[in-house]
């Protein structure tokens, strides 16, 4: 296989002559031209051949802005050169964009009108490569009050033209533009940019002033642009190749590196080659690494394994004991000398980040934490003090070996616990958070087999995931009693409650895992929410559980009795899913009549009360959490139903007499049509909700009516997988 040194020199060397040229334009425009000691002609070529060949780097590109937009002492000709060449390599940055717009205008600093002008115009030609357009957007304010300018005002209308939305066009805006072009000679620019006003307002904007000749806004040069994506394109595959070679090559940090001065993981180095083997440091490519996988002799410290991703991938598909050996040995050392420093107060907490870092990072990629890392997690532990290197040591934790839960508890889950919490809903956020992560790895080795065998009289693996669960359940409830909680609170529940959604889907097929419901109080906590994806969520994960049931049940006369679940246990899980439907679709809110409803749980001596209340803001209590009046869900019903009668009234405005004010009610569609408002029943209104939802990422809700209400089963809207 070639090498590919002597291109990648060729490019470093081609880079660093351009900086050294950009070095030179910085000092020279600084410099009056009679005080420079050489010409300025050779940086200003070195510059602009390699921009026009290769692309200019965000930096530089950001560093050559820099120094044209403020006054300086460069001459015309070269600023326009300059201008011309500005090619970038990648991706337009925001700080450019800013520069540049903050040197338009009048000032003694600002650069000349005809570097103005120009980087106006390149603004324009290098607006698709954009890294964040609603930068300019922002700006649109400063851009427009700048249309008096008449060198620049061509190609500030351009600009304008580009950036303009709805929420741009004020009417002090169209009054302003009116005044413009009434007091100035016909200009096509100016024109075109009212004209793409009108497009927002066309009632606004009537009479002579889109009339006459208007530009449309060509790009100002074609041939540039085509350079540009040239360009671009070439940069981009460059890139992917570099992360494709770095990927499957020896990790270097250089010898000026402040990482190798410090680092006290060493790099890979293979001494004891021959010439049958291949060492890590001679593979270039994925090519090469796969076609000598066989040949690749191990390196001389494989400690390194923490710190180079290619020795990591070697390690995870060539696993050796005796490798395992080494790693470990190297590990318990290291870690011997750490403790020791702590128990003589001479701790280096770098050492020890940096190593614990490496650990994880191995542990990712080969899925096994290594065992001097439990026994210093385990023997730091009880001192610990719940901060110092929190994020990756609870990471590790997550990757020990499934065993009795009362054995985690003894060994690790206790003291971390001890450690962080402080009965603030911040402590206990972090401790859910790990708990998921926990539960996430505990199901992955549940479904791969990868656990202990576990002794006759000993937990199952079933029963130390649910009383993980259990603990994890009544965190859950402590988290949403304190206080209001918050949105991120709520969120961690959740994602907790995913997780389990996830691992119970194999329940039918898994004797390990068993569905273990949520405390109810959690589930209507969550229900009377004020947050949308939050209810969307929550009527995902109660949607898998009434699958995983329905599985479980269909599947009870092959099983044994002892894993089958009580009718009881299922009819209560039941009552929550009546329960939430009675709110938000059979306007039936806190009923316990219906079978297995429990009225949310509401005590009914405290209903009357509610029922006054409700009276009392004009409502009815049973209606006020559906989806025309919930707080949650009634702007978006409105939304929904705005939409049905704008593509009604689109497809024939005869249709639409009069608009529905809201919410909707069965009642309000039976007068809407009786007036000459759009016709729809009740059940479509609903369905057509569910639908609009879906189509903008909120799709839990139309999951759990479509898999629960027996009569949506077949009408359903949106692609959801049905069963009763």
């Amino acid at each position: 296989m070639p090498s590919a040194a002597p291109l990648e020199d060729a490019m470093g060397e081609d880079v660093s002559q351009m900086q050294n040229a950009l070095a030179e334009i910085q000092e020279a425009s600084v410099t009056p031209a009679k005080q420079r000691k050489s010409k300025l002609a050779d940086p200003i070529r070195v510059l602009c051949e390699y921009a026009f060949k290769e692309g200019l780097p965000a930096e530089s590109l950001n560093k050559i802005i820099d120094i044209i937009t403020t006054r300086n002492h460069l001459n015309q000709a070269s600023i326009t050169s300059i201008v011309k060449n500005l090619y970038p390599a990648a991706k337009v940055s925001s700080d450019a964009i800013v520069l540049v717009i903050g040197g338009l205008g009048q000032g003694m600093t600002k650069p000349s009108l005809p570097t103005q002008a120009s980087l106006l115009k390149w603004l324009i030609m290098v607006y698709e490569v954009l890294e964040d357009s609603e930068v300019l957007s922002k700006l649109y304010g400063v851009m427009f009050n700048m249309l008096d300018m008449i060198s620049l005002r061509a190609s500030l209308c351009h600009l304008l033209s580009l950036v303009t939305r709805r929420k741009h066009v004020k009417p002090f805006r169209i009054q302003a533009l009116l005044e413009l072009s009434h007091n100035v000679a016909d200009e096509p620019a100016l024109r075109g940019l009212i004209r793409v006003y009108k497009e927002f307002y066309p009632d606004i904007i009537v009479g002579e002033a889109t009339a006459g000749r208007a530009s449309y806004f060509r790009h100002p040069d074609s041939e540039w642009r085509e350079k540009l994506h040239v360009i671009q394109e070439a940069h981009a595959q460059r890139i992917a190749k570099q992360s494709q070679r770095e990927e499957f090559k020896v990790s270097r940090r250089g010898r000026s590196s402040v990482k190798r001065n410090r680092s006290s993981l060493p790099e890979v180095h293979t001494s004891r080659a021959n010439e049958a083997s291949f060492t890590l440091e001679e593979v270039e490519s994925v090519e090469d690494f796969v076609e000598r996988l066989e040949q690749i002799e191990l390196p001389n410290q494989l400690i390194s394994a923490l710190d180079d991703p290619l020795l990591q991938k070697y390690l995870a598909l060539r696993p050796s004991e005796k490798a395992t050996k080494r790693l470990e040995k190297w590990l318990s050392a290291a870690f011997d000398d750490i403790s020791r420093a702590i128990i003589d107060g001479n701790e280096d907490e770098k050492v020890l980040s940096e190593l614990l870092r490496g650990v994880l990072t191995y542990t990712r990629r080969t899925k096994n934490l290594p065992k001097a890392a439990v026994e210093f997690l385990l023997d730091c532990l009880p001192t610990w003090n719940g901060t110092a290197n929190r994020q990756v040591l609870l990471e590790l934790l997550t990757y020990m070996h499934l065993r009795p839960f009362e054995d985690q508890q003894a060994s690790f889950l206790g003291y971390v616990e001890a450690a962080i919490l402080d009965n603030t809903p911040e402590s206990k956020s972090v401790i859910l958070e790990f708990y998921t992560a926990i539960l996430r790895m505990w199901t992955v080795r549940i479904l791969s087999g990868q656990y202990e065998s576990i002794p006759e009289g000993r937990e199952s693996p079933s029963e130390t995931l649910s009383r993980l669960f259990n603990r994890t359940d009544l965190l859950c409830l402590s988290l949403l009693e304190t206080g209001t909680p918050s949105f991120y609170a709520m969120s961690s529940v959740l994602s907790f409650y995913e997780a389990i959604a996830f691992a119970i889907t194999y329940s039918s097929s898994n004797p390990n895992i068993r569905i273990t419901t949520p405390t109810p109080q959690i589930i209507y906590l969550l229900t009377f929410t004020n947050s949308v994806s939050i209810l969307s969520r929550l009527c995902s994960v109660l949607t898998v559980y009434k699958r995983a049931f329905e599985s479980a049940m269909n599947a009870a006369t092959s099983l044994p009795t002892e894993r089958g679940y009580p009718r009881e246990h299922v009819n209560h899980f039941n009552g929550f899913l009546m329960d939430i439907c009675n709110c938000l679709w059979r306007n039936r809110a806190f009923n316990r009549e219906d079978a297995n409803a429990l009225g949310c749980l509401i005590p009914t001596t405290v209903l009357p009360s509610l029922r006054t209340y409700a009276d009392g803001l004009g409502h009815t209590l049973p209606t006020m959490f559906s989806l025309s009046h919930s707080t949650t869900l009634c702007a978006l019903s409105i939304a929904c139903f705005r939409d049905l009668e704008d593509a009604a009234y689109a497809a024939d405005p005869e249709s639409i007499v009069t608009r529905h004010a809201g919410p909707v009610t069965q009642r309000s569609l039976t007068v809407l049509a009786n007036e000459g408002g759009l016709r729809i029943s009740w059940a479509n209104y609903r369905l057509e909700v569910l639908k609009w939802l879906d189509e903008r990422g909120v799709g839990g809700i139309g999951e759990l009516m479509f898999n629960t209400m027996k009569h949506l089963m077949n009408a359903k809207v949106p692609t959801v997988a049905g069963a009763e």
